[in-house]
């Protein structure tokens, strides 16, 4: 069966609850946390005057919840899109017309006959010429995926963008190896793995994120409050 965007954006639809969820909890936390800092900033600054307390308990959660609006968004595109590879394989189907579309056979055709192409053109390519057609096929891809909703189309856009650049250093590292680029070869080596390996690396990076901002609002919030208590104590 061919695979082509609309199939992928089909998939993609059903994922709104995965985005809700992971924005709602985000904005929670943060929101939970900014309330503990709000009530420190208060007990602190209250203790010269409740006024100094209020704005300071305010400012502070006013920091957590826009903070939280970011990062919640931030974390909502990134395990929406993490939960559609892991679960849905949507990578592995996007390399498969990533593929299809550079070697120019279709998915259903028998692996022998490569769409009546020579095999050696197709197998050995200068790595130049794999990366023009890569660069290319996403292109046209990308095109094809920009309609729906915000959601779908930066789900979409993130998850071309993850794919070619997995491909493009998979295509360097048989390039450095063989001196070409065996498409088809790679296309077999990459397609099963592909969704897990792109998901181990963006859970990653949005996790260290997630803690950077957990622990950095606490410093953020307490240097506030102690440029404050220098001011009230210099000016009186």
């Amino acid at each position: 069966m061919r695979v082509d965007v609309r199939v992928l954006a089909t998939h993609l639809a059903g994922l709104a609850w995965v985005a809700v969820r992971s924005f709602v909890g985000t904005v929670t936390v943060l929101i939970l946390e900014g309330i503990v800092l709000a009530t420190a900033s208060w007990y602190v600054l209250g203790q010269y005057w409740w006024v100094y307390g209020l704005m300071a308990a305010f400012v502070a959660l006013v920091e957590a919840v826009v903070t939280g609006i970011f990062l919640g968004a931030k974390r909502a595109l990134v395990m929406t899109f993490a939960h559609g590879l892991g679960k849905l394989r949507l990578g592995e189907m996007l390399l498969r017309l990533v593929f299809d579309r550079m070697i120019g056979i279709a998915s259903t055709e028998a692996v022998g006959e490569r769409g009546g192409r020579l095999v050696q053109v197709i197998e050995r390519l200068p790595l130049a010429k794999a990366d023009e057609r890569l660069r290319k096929v996403i292109q046209d891809l990308t095109g094809e995926a920009g309609q729906g909703s915000w959601l779908r189309r930066k789900i979409q856009s993130r998850l071309l963008d993850a794919v070619s650049k997995y491909t493009l250093a998979r295509f360097r590292d048989e390039d450095a190896e063989r001196g070409g680029v065996d498409l088809i070869k790679v296309k077999d080596e990459i397609e099963q793995n592909a969704d897990d390996a792109i998901v181990r690396k963006v859970r990653g990076g949005v996790r260290t994120l997630t803690l950077a901002v957990i622990l950095g609002l606490p410093f953020v919030v307490a240097l506030q409050t102690w440029l404050a208590v220098l001011l009230i104590d210099a000016f009186g």
